[in-house]
């Protein structure tokens, strides 16, 4: 997931209306700036080109059985006519890069990876669809339920001059739950935070390079039924139930864990095939897409308040979501 870190940069959010047309809004206000017609189908991921120059929309039809993924060019955070990419097999999610538009499908032949770039036909290979997705480097990294949704495992993809190459890299053993619903937040190259729910309560384990530490339990159960998201701000993580922002001070004197429970008031799509894009963080706060918008929170540095922007005007803002640094 991106997150612009500065909260005095200038940012603005992408996202959906209520008729699924892609909109552009104010990331502080929720005011609409811009907003492009939908293709038809639901809106069910949303990636931007690191040049901020296109977006891409990928749109599921009635049955779920395949979908159409759509581009569209931004200009200084104006959103014009959307166009015909590319046909998805199945269910599908997408993460934008400089070297082309990764799609990751769940199709009746199983879990693929492909990489979209102009001029060549992309070629799938065959992999575990993703749970949790970021970058490093030149490389894709991923945990994986599994093909089986047996193991939590983390991959690595690179393309290559050759196409895309899938490599399997740590075991992190089997998921708490079935099916599962475990999220990873890099931390580093070499470490992140691995979440699970465990019991009706929230997990966190520490995972290194070669290995992963013992949970430690948040102690907000029981009752929580899944994680849809996770993420790291301004010295916290962030972890999205199906309705509740759970927010947990990390790096504490005495190794507890400060948790803050902000109530959304509304339901947050279920991520049960592919990562979520429900959560989207920049500068100091979070903005969580639900049923019944998006809202705001603000998450201050070390340990700051931390608090719902009432003033966010999102009622009539839907996911999935995604935020984009304005030009100078």
């Amino acid at each position: 997931m991106q997150h612009i870190s500065s909260a005095d940069e200038a940012w603005y959010g992408v996202g959906f209306g209520l008729q699924g047309e892609v909109v552009v809004f104010d990331g502080k206000t929720g005011a609409v700036t811009s907003s492009a017609e939908g293709g038809g189908g639901t809106p069910r991921d949303v990636a931007v080109d690191p040049d901020a120059s296109r977006l891409w929309v990928l749109e599921e039809n009635e049955d779920a059985s395949g979908g159409e993924i759509r581009v569209c060019p931004l200009d200084e955070g104006a959103v014009g006519a959307c166009a015909h990419a590319a046909w998805v097999d199945g269910g599908a999610a997408l993460f934008a890069t400089d070297g082309g538009l990764w799609v990751f499908e769940q199709g009746a032949y199983g879990p693929r990876w492909k990489v979209l770039r102009e001029g060549t036909i992309a070629k799938g290979v065959y992999a575990p669809r993703p749970a949790s997705v970021w970058r490093e480097g030149d490389r894709m990294e991923v945990l994986s339920y599994g093909v089986n949704e047996d193991r939590l495992t983390r991959m690595s993809g690179t393309l290559t001059e050759n196409g895309l190459v899938v490599t399997t890299g740590l075991d992190l053993g089997a998921p708490a739950l079935q099916p599962p619903t475990a999220r990873f937040v890099p931390l580093s190259a070499e470490s992140g935070l691995l979440w699970d729910v465990v019991g009706g309560d929230i997990a966190a384990r520490k995972v290194g390079a070669q290995s992963a530490e013992a949970a430690v339990m948040l102690g907000v159960g029981p009752g929580i039924e899944r994680i849809e998201a996770a993420a790291v701000l301004g010295g916290a993580a962030l972890v999205l139930s199906t309705n509740t922002l759970w927010v947990v001070e990390l790096g504490q004197e005495n190794g507890g864990l400060g948790v803050t429970a902000i109530a959304l008031g509304g339901e947050v799509r279920r991520a049960g095939t592919f990562f979520s894009r429900d959560l989207a963080t920049a500068g100091d706060r979070a903005l969580v897409a639900t049923d019944q918008g998006v809202r705001a929170i603000v998450v201050e540095k070390d340990g700051g308040p931390v608090f719902l922007d009432e003033r966010f005007e999102g009622s009539s803002l839907r996911g999935p979501l995604w935020v984009v640094r304005a030009a100078n």
